[in-house]
């Protein structure tokens, strides 16, 4: 059984983290970061990996070939999915060379996969970021959750300000899942509660 957890709540959406990866997140839309390579020219490992398996190899082929570079702010959507994949549709968000990269960069990436979500008008979301899947160490993922959030908190507020102004229609989203390791699932929980706390 997948272990879950809500850590919170924001505008009015339930926020949790759940065990899970790209492949395997049983929402509407799920979301997938990707890097233009791994870290040391390693084969991506973990989520991502079952990602790529799950759409017969295609994630990784469609790089090799530059239709989709996964450059940063670059993002692919694919609809109708295989069986293997739980999902209705998934965004895979491009976030360029980990060379230089930090957890900072998660928070544009989040930000558009919860804007996305909200112009499809789904109702569940989800996001792997795929750091360790593609060999970043703690060094460069350190402060994750925070970054993440503040990518949710920022859509979530736009799209409140823009409703308020009769721009936009009510809000669908009613669930969002941050995707994270078995492994590191009592430390996602207690670090993502913290910074929904903060907001």
């Amino acid at each position: 059984m997948t272990s879950r957890q809500i850590v919170g709540t924001f505008h009015g959406v339930v926020i949790e983290v759940a065990a899970w990866d790209g492949s395997a997140a049983a929402v509407d839309l799920s979301c997938a970061c990707m890097f233009a390579e791994e870290v040391g020219g390693r084969p991506p490992v973990g989520g991502l990996a079952h990602l790529d398996a799950a759409l017969d190899g295609q994630l990784l082929q469609l790089r090799a070939e530059g239709l989709f570079a996964a450059t940063a702010g670059e993002t692919l959507y694919l609809d109708p999915l295989p069986a293997a994949v739980a999902a209705r549709a998934l965004l895979i968000l491009g976030m360029g060379t980990p060379t230089g990269w930090t957890a900072r960069n998660l928070t544009p990436a989040v930000r558009q996969a919860v804007s996305t979500a909200l112009m499809l008008g789904v109702e569940s979301g989800a996001l792997a970021p795929s750091m360790l899947d593609s060999g970043l160490g703690p060094d460069k993922t350190s402060g994750a959750p925070a970054a993440m959030v503040q990518g949710l908190a920022a859509a979530l507020d736009a799209q409140a300000r823009l409703q308020m102004a009769g721009l936009v229609r009510p809000l669908s989203l009613t669930r969002w899942v941050f995707d994270v390791g078995a492994e590191r699932f009592d430390g996602a929980v207690r670090a993502f509660a913290a910074a929904l706390a903060d907001h």
